[in-house]
């Protein structure tokens, strides 16, 4: 579905990626790790046509989206749920999640995608007359990542959905995204919470200083000396 193939990217002058390859098939959960800095949100970005690529090409569906705009990017199916959440804090549940349904099949599809957003995520039907901004953390997650499925998305990117949550509210987010992705969603999973992302992918790739260094399914890389090392303290 997705062929990231040898790309290098930068912000201006700085060279963040060098000769970044990995692929995401049909169906697959697939996990970025790294550490702060290695280049994990730089990569989305370039996916999602938010930073331009130097050199080598992204592949979607068969199609080089290299030199694409992030909107004809998202036109075509990859929907980017960034870090930080970035939602409208004084528009309600609601109206949020219809900002996630403008392209025009989704915008046909909105009540029926709406019914499944909330049978994923309950909390934001009992309070989708409610601003944003006054949720919990982790109901605003659960927010971007609705809206994100209300855009239909053929491939979702999440960069740190965890990010700043307790450990009962990441539990629940990460149950949320096995979820997503068992029905039948393809997901780019950026994070840095090691066990639980290995746990729950079917394959992934290790970013350091800007470079793949190891690939392999979540069991494999568990079990991989310089992850326990790294990024287990073992």
């Amino acid at each position: 579905m997705l062929k990231v193939q040898g790309i290098d990217v930068s912000y201006r002058d700085i060279q963040v990626l060098w000769d970044v390859s990995f692929e995401v098939n049909e169906g697959e959960l697939v996990v970025l790790l790294g550490a702060n800095g290695s280049g994990k949100t730089t990569t989305l970005n370039a996916i999602s046509g938010l930073l331009p690529v130097k050199k080598g090409t992204i592949e979607f569906l068969g199609q080089d989206i290299t030199k694409l705009p992030g909107y004809k990017v998202a036109e075509l199916g990859i929907i980017h749920v960034p870090e930080g959440r970035r939602l409208f804090p004084e528009m309600t549940v609601r109206e949020n999640l219809e900002m996630g349904s403008l392209f025009p099949e989704a915008k046909a599809k909105r009540k029926e995608t709406m019914k499944k957003v909330f049978e994923l995520f309950p909390v934001l039907e009992e309070r989708q007359n409610q601003e944003a901004g006054t949720l919990s953390g982790g109901q605003q997650q659960m927010l971007a990542l609705g809206r994100g499925l209300m855009a239909l998305p053929k491939l979702l990117i999440m960069d740190e959905p965890s990010l700043g949550l307790a450990p009962v509210l990441v539990k629940q987010i990460f149950e949320k995204v096995k979820d997503i992705n068992g029905q039948g969603v393809t997901v780019l999973l950026v994070e840095q919470n090691v066990v639980q992302s290995l746990n729950l992918c079917h394959r992934a790739y290790v970013l350091e200083n800007g470079r793949v260094i190891l690939q392999g399914s979540g069991k494999e890389l568990l079990e991989d000396p310089h992850v326990k090392e790294a990024y287990l303290g073992m």
